[in-house]
């Protein structure tokens, strides 16, 4: 999410690729998004559920984003986990 997103625009996803990590994996494609100074990345796992993405904020803080996130998007039945950093600057 770019530093001057209003709430509810993602500007830029990466590809979503299915599989199990050990045993079911599809063949990996790497792929570079540039970032800047401020900007706010946010990774989650399958046990998140995609609307996640309809009420983000860049103003929000990483760590009340990514409690939100899980306390409003969990999947009862699978394990969750949302990763929010934001680039504070500096060389990357």
């Amino acid at each position: 999410m770019r530093s001057g997103a209003q709430k509810g625009t993602v500007q830029e996803t990466l590809l979503l690729r299915g599989g199990v990590v050990g045993s079911q994996l599809p063949a990996l494609q790497a792929a570079v998004l540039p970032i800047a100074k401020a900007d706010t990345l946010i990774f989650a796992t399958d046990g998140i559920r995609g609307e996640f993405v309809e009420g983000l904020s860049a103003k929000e803080s990483p760590q009340r984003a990514a409690d939100r996130i899980l306390k409003n998007h969990s999947r009862a039945n699978d394990d969750a986990l949302v990763l929010v950093v934001r680039f504070i600057g500096g060389r990357v």
